[in-house]
């Protein structure tokens, strides 16, 4: 009898829970069978270099290859090497990973051939399938690649510029794998941080926080870099570090991008910074907002053809959806826009404060609350419903979105000054809270 409970390791976004309780071998096997027979195919199956990946991996070719799905293993890569597998070798793609997570949790991102990610929907259909009676068929066929070198290669193709000094925490995950030979391999002077494979992320952990990034920033400094960049467990996010050792938020190094590579249409998502519209319209192009989550960025900017995409955590699409969100060739990206400007920071616009604050609202009424306000808001002010409702106001704004893992509504504000921010996210978290007791109530 499969647990009811394992429901909530299927996400919105992809397959995540707790080696050894949540996710174990024999649950990853069957996650392998029900992704065959949702959507069959041929899959490169790479994974991260958490302690529980190989175990894990290969529970999951024994399922796919079970329900008939033919499996193509390339190992330990970093994500993007799974990117190219999908949109340039037209696999259909398996990676197993938790991303920016602590050790102990593992889990699966999946991608359809041709480079769409499977979430949402997707995510919901295999779970249906998971708990539904599935048979064994015909097994698939096995077979291996050595997917690296060509993925080296093909990043490699992108880069010109040269001769930059570039400090690089690759935060002891997967983009250890390539980042330092890479750099090295189109001519900059590197210097590295945590480049050591660790399952354990004993530098500074698997996520890229400011508060992680001191050294980096010190290194920075010391070295006289022209700028520094760190990556999360397996390699999709990036996060810049300036000149002068300031952790860029992901606006301002877009902000970098667009000034050293040119400016154009921007995708982004609608937690993204004012500043965006401020100096992308300035040269006459718009910014289109979508629902925060990589995949919604991912397919605006390969619907547009945007010059860039850009999601507030971190994530990035270049060269008009090459790769995806690969954190790597973000990398060669804003290493051919530092080349191009004298010094990265004569180029990073200020950044205007922000409040994020969560209000306590139960599941079963979070997107009633939200929904209500988005009505009544609209009344007197200019909204946005692209996720949750976005208020624009003469300030600032703020975005009040119910969270899709939690018992929360989260509200983020932007405002041109500390104090307003913090007014008006407060102000709007007591809305919050106001139309929550009223549906108690009711």
């Amino acid at each position: 009898m499969i647990e009811r409970s394992l429901r909530r390791i299927f996400r919105l976004y992809d397959i995540r829970g707790v080696y050894g309780s949540e996710l174990t071998p024999d649950v990853m096997a069957r996650i392998g069978l029900a992704i065959a027979h949702y959507h069959g195919g041929r899959y490169a199956l790479g994974m991260d270099v958490r302690a529980s990946s190989l175990l894990l991996s290969r529970a999951l070719a024994s399922g796919l290859l079970a329900g008939g799905a033919d499996v193509v293993e390339v190992g330990e890569v970093p994500i993007g090497a799974m990117m190219y597998a999908s949109l340039h070798r037209k696999l259909s793609g398996a990676y197993v990973t938790a991303s920016h997570l602590p050790p102990e949790w593992n889990g699966v991102k999946l991608f359809r051939a041709g480079g769409d990610p499977m979430v949402g929907e997707d995510i919901a259909r295999i779970c249906e399938f998971f708990y539904s009676d599935l048979k064994c068929g015909r097994p698939g066929r096995y077979a291996r690649m050595d997917l690296l070198p060509e993925y080296e290669e093909f990043l490699l193709s992108q880069a010109s510029a040269t001769g930059l000094r570039i400090v690089v925490d690759c935060g002891n995950g997967a983009a250890a794998l390539v980042a330092p030979r890479l750099l090295r391999e189109a001519g900059h002077e590197v210097y590295t941080l945590n480049a050591d494979v660790d399952p354990q992320f004993p530098g500074r952990g698997s996520e890229p926080t400011p508060e992680g990034l001191r050294e980096l920033c010190e290194e920075v400094v010391r070295r006289g870099a022209h700028f520094g960049v760190a990556f999360d467990g397996d390699g999709d996010r990036t996060v810049f570090v300036d000149d002068r050792g300031r952790v860029l938020t992901a606006e301002q190094a877009a902000i970098v991008m667009l000034e050293g590579m040119g400016y154009g249409e921007v995708v982004a998502n609608v937690e993204c910074s004012m500043i965006l519209e401020e100096l992308v319209e300035a040269r006459g192009y718009r910014v289109h907002r979508v629902p925060v989550g990589r995949t919604f960025m991912i397919r605006e900017v390969s619907k547009r053809g945007a010059a860039l995409g850009v999601e507030s955590s971190g994530h990035y699409v270049v060269w008009k959806n090459l790769n995806m969100d690969d954190g790597l060739l973000t990398l060669l990206y804003f290493a051919e826009a530092a080349s191009k400007l004298d010094r990265v920071s004569e180029a990073v616009p200020p950044a205007y404060p922000v409040v994020k604050l969560k209000v306590e609202v139960p599941d079963e009424v979070k997107f009633r609350v939200v929904e209500e306000l988005a009505e009544e808001l609209a009344s007197h002010h200019r909204v946005e419903t692209l996720d949750g409702v976005k208020v624009y106001l003469e300030e600032g704004w703020v975005l009040i979105r119910p969270s899709n893992t939690e018992p929360v509504v989260r509200i983020t504000c932007e405002a041109r000054s500390a104090g307003r921010a913090r007014r008006l996210a407060e102000e709007y978290a007591e809305r919050v809270e106001r139309m929550a007791a009223r549906f108690r109530e009711g």
